[in-house]
């Protein structure tokens, strides 16, 4: 793999990775599915944190719910660090795909949620393109 180029101002996930570099010893990868015990402990840890949003919501504290939430998108983003997976990119392709909905009532009952128009298309083409580009470098 080559060595990954910042941008001029990290993204969060650049803020991770050097996270999982320079404090867990952890190094860049090429994408992969993480093996089953690692996957199953990153999804307790990802519960954890929703677990601490639910705790910080019923508590009504906002600054409980505000670290839950950041340590959930940290614990999100460290998982796909290990996982390897260009997450800028990805984040990219999902961004489009979701600009490209409109107003309206989904199956979730919300009456101002995002519903797919005719014709939209969704982001896994590019997700795929992405992690096969950085396969290849």
């Amino acid at each position: 793999m080559s060595p990954k180029q910042p941008s001029p101002t990290p993204s969060m996930f650049e803020d991770v990775g050097k996270f999982h570099r320079q404090v867990l010893n952890q190094h860049d990868r090429a994408p992969c599915m993480l093996d089953m015990a690692t996957m199953r402990a990153r999804m307790l840890f990802l519960n954890e944190e929703v677990n601490e949003l639910r705790e910080a919501a019923l508590l009504d504290d906002i600054v409980g719910a505000a670290d839950a939430l950041a340590d959930l998108v940290y614990v999100a983003l460290g998982t796909a660090y290990l996982m390897g997976l260009p997450f800028d990119s990805i984040w990219a392709a999902v961004q489009k795909a979701n600009m490209a909905k409109q107003p309206g009532m989904t199956k979730r009952g919300m009456a101002n949620d995002a519903v797919k128009p005719e014709g939209w298309v969704g982001p896994e083409a590019e997700i795929q393109r992405a992690i096969e580009d950085e396969t290849k470098s």
